[in-house]
Formats: structure tokens, C-alpha cells, sequence
């Protein structure tokens, strides 16, 4: 019976452990070697991996701009922003869009555009197009705990087809990325 109780006891002391490991993860980096019982432990608490995104300077963008005022084909819309993301503790993550964006007239949704890419890279002509699959990237070197990159987001579609007067207006739509940080 004796046997039971310090086998039970040191099953408690055990859970004990894990628990505090649990609720202690991500608060600083500490390291500690203690004896539980007879069975040495170590544990070590670090900082969980954090990622941020934002425009350069901080917050997000409220609403992007299309414009066909670049080249030669007027029935092409594009808007590029920059978009930084920093990440403690590592530096590889993935981007992919939650629902393909559809951009569609204010009042008459009949009326919508054809959206050619979404794309997401570190300049013009790094640009990876985005969908519901996960795109890999990568961060320059962590400098002190953080990687940060700087990166453009890059959006173009086609106008509605049909007579000038019955597309112009307002079209909106929603983009919805998701950035997920690779453990």
C-alpha cells in the first residue's frame, strides 16, 4: 500500500510540474534543475513566437485604392502597399487569403470585377500569388530576438464588361488574408 501512495504522490508532483510548465510558457527565458522525488526535472520557459503586420510606421490600411492609370490598358485596376511583418522568435511564416476577393458595384451586384492576382512579395518582381493555400516566406535574420521584413501587397482586377456608363461607380470588396507564423 506504501508503494501506491509514493507512486501516486510522485504522479501528482509530475502533473504539478506539467501544469506549471503550461501556464508559465511564453513569460521569460528561465531554465531550472530540480529534484522531484527521485526524478530529476529541467525546465526551461521561453518566450512564444509572435508575428506583427502592419504598414510601415504602424496600423493597417482601412481601404485599398485600385487605379488604371498605370500602362496602357485602362480596364485594369491594381493598388500596391507595403506591408512590413515582424516576428519574435522566428522568421519563416505563411500568407494565404481566407476567400478569394470578389469586388463587386455598390448597388448593382450583377456588376462585378475579374480579379487577376493578389500577389505578396518582397518587391515588383518577387510577387507570389496568394489563394487559399499557404504561400512560404521568410524574414531577413533575427536581430535581437525579431526578424522584420518589409514586403508589398499587390492587388489587380479586371473592370465588368459592358457599357462605360452602366460600371462606373463604386465597387467594394473584402480581402481577408491570413499570416500564420511556421513552427
Amino acid at each position: 500500500m506504501r508503494a501506491d501512495n509514493k507512486g501516486m504522490n510522485s504522479m501528482k508532483l509530475w502533473q504539478q510540474a506539467i501544469m506549471a510548465v503550461l501556464l508559465l510558457t511564453g513569460s521569460t527565458v528561465n531554465a531550472a534543475d530540480t529534484a522531484l522525488g527521485s526524478v530529476p526535472i529541467s525546465i526551461t520557459l521561453t518566450n512564444l513566437v509572435q508575428i506583427t503586420v502592419e504598414k510601415p510606421g504602424g496600423g493597417w490600411y482601412d481601404t485599398l485604392t485600385l487605379s488604371n492609370s498605370v500602362g496602357s490598358d485602362i480596364t485594369r485596376y491594381q493598388a500596391q502597399v507595403p506591408v512590413q511583418v515582424s516576428i519574435r522568435n522566428g522568421q519563416d511564416f505563411r500568407v494565404s487569403l481566407v476567400n478569394p476577393l470578389i469586388l463587386t458595384h455598390e448597388t448593382d451586384a450583377a456588376l462585378a470585377f475579374t480579379t487577376e492576382q493578389v500577389g505578396f512579395g518582397s518587391n515588383a518582381t518577387t510577387l507570389k500569388p496568394l489563394g487559399v493555400t499557404p504561400v512560404d516566406f521568410s524574414n531577413p535574420t533575427q536581430v535581437g530576438g525579431i526578424s522584420t521584413g518589409s514586403y508589398l501587397l499587390s492587388v489587380s482586377a479586371r473592370q465588368p464588361t459592358g457599357v462605360l456608363g452602366k460600371i462606373s461607380g463604386n465597387y467594394v470588396g473584402k480581402l481577408i488574408m491570413m499570416f500564420e507564423v511556421k513552427v
